[in-house]
């Protein structure tokens, strides 16, 4: 009897060993997940091609250019509550768990392709890759060091050297206001020195999970209905890295900057609280 209950607790401890190993090992893959996926994104916010670093205006011809999912002028917001135009991006999507902080950010989600021939009114001639990582219905940004446009794609087709992509109105989400840049205005063609890349609106946030029934990390990319990125995230903090002189240094961090200072946020420190998914 003394040696069943001897190898009956042996086996109870080995159990309970085993579980918290294997709960252990659960977080720390989403750790890792989290960390690469996060800061492969936020190395790219705000990126613009040759446009980064000058002051060119950037020629939105989205419809509700003016809403925060498509006006792609943000490259980088936090939040600790939930404004106005936040809540009405993530209308019919899950609710932000309270007293966690959200995070917009605005990047390509494409590298930068080159432009093969000059543009036409309504119609951009990029290499060969752009087809294949581009597809309709998305958005796009070109660029070149004089002018920039966003706009979305209606159509796009691929030879062995060419990708052809129109911008007309399009019947698509959100759509295109103006469709024929050159006809407007012959400076706002397109020629060889200029590039195109995807680009969109990130927002990532904490919400229950209904079919789990705990918290989660979500994505809601530009317009579209947010998804789960990984269960079991209960909890998001964001502290933002100021440069408060303009010598591109880091002086201080602060919980949320003043809408003034958004552009001279140089770094973040995120820290996420996560459980794993293992009981017992």
């Amino acid at each position: 009897l003394l040696l069943t209950v001897a190898v009956l607790q042996l086996f109870i401890s080995n159990n309970q060993s085993y579980q918290a190993s294997e709960a252990i090992s659960l977080v720390q893959d989403g750790a890792r997940y989290l960390q690469t996926e996060l800061t492969k994104e936020l190395r790219m916010t705000g990126y613009r091609g040759c446009l980064s670093k000058q002051n060119v205006t950037l020629t939105n011809t989205l419809n509700n250019s003016g809403t925060l999912a498509y006006n792609f002028t943000a490259g980088l917001r936090g939040y600790n509550t939930l404004p106005a135009e936040l809540s009405t991006l993530l209308t019919g999507d899950p609710l932000p768990r309270s007293g966690t902080d959200l995070l917009l950010i605005q990047a390509p989600f494409t590298p930068p392709f080159s432009i093969s021939a000059n543009s036409s009114s309504s119609q951009i001639f990029s290499d060969a890759q752009a087809g294949q990582a581009l597809s309709a219905a998305d958005i796009a940004m070109i660029t070149d060091c004089n002018k920039g446009h966003i706009f979305q794609i209606s159509a796009i087709t691929a030879s062995a050297a060419t990708s052809t992509i129109s911008h007309d109105g399009s019947s698509m989400t959100p759509g295109n206001a103006v469709t024929s840049w050159a006809t407007t205005n012959p400076n706002n063609a397109y020629d060889t020195h200029a590039e195109i890349m995807g680009y969109q609106t990130q927002t990532y946030y904490i919400a229950n999970n209904s079919a789990t029934g705990r918290p989660a990390l979500y994505l809601k990319i530009n317009g579209q209905a947010a998804t789960v990125m990984l269960d079991d995230v209960y909890d998001m903090q964001i502290k933002y890295g100021i440069d408060d002189n303009g010598d591109r240094q880091l002086d201080r961090y602060v919980d949320s900057p003043t809408v003034s200072i958004w552009n001279n946020v140089m770094a973040l420190k995120l820290e996420l609280l996560m459980a794993s998914p293992e009981t017992g």
